[in-house]
């Protein structure tokens, strides 16, 4: 049975359609597939990185505002400490500065200052997260000590030392 030549024409163009079919099937639609995954990576990739950049210009901005302060102006970062502290509901039964000491790195010194606080439990915690945003001075606090008071059971008495930093210079 010898195929005709139309027929032989049929079946190699039906072989070319079903080899176009089959590299689409299984080359061509994972690759865009694929590259449709890659292109959901790349944009989420671009967001965390633009977010990653605000975050930067931010903390550049804070540290162009809290810059460590020189031995002078001591009382005004205090006075800065103690503002804060009101205005969250703190009541500062005591403050007293402690003497500067060397941290070892000529770029900067340590000044611990003990305080004494009354407040409710509320009121110290959200004190002690304000102390990160202070704008004119960096403090970090080394110690503290929370008791109940015993006459009133919804108030703390609190031992507080934190340490402000100077400039070394």
């Amino acid at each position: 049975m010898e195929l005709s030549r139309e027929r032989f024409r049929i079946i190699i163009v039906s072989a070319i359609a079903i080899v176009f079919v089959g590299a689409y099937a299984f080359l061509y639609r994972p690759l865009i597939n694929k590259c449709r995954d890659q292109g959901s990576e790349c944009r989420r990739i671009e967001k965390e990185a633009q977010e990653a950049h605000e975050a930067i210009a931010l903390l550049v901005q804070v540290a162009v505002k809290r810059t460590l302060i020189s031995e002078k102006d001591i009382s005004v970062a205090i006075d800065e400490l103690t503002k804060e502290g009101r205005s969250r509901g703190v009541n500062f039964t005591s403050i007293m500065p402690g003497k500067i000491k060397s941290s070892g790195d000529s770029g900067y010194k340590i000044l611990p200052i003990d305080m004494g606080l009354e407040s409710g439990y509320r009121e110290l915690a959200v004190f002690l997260g304000s102390l990160e945003v202070l704008e004119k001075s960096l403090v970090t606090v080394k110690d503290i000590d929370i008791a109940a008071d015993t006459a009133r059971s919804a108030k703390l008495k609190t031992r507080l030392t934190v340490n402000m930093y100077l400039s070394g210079r």
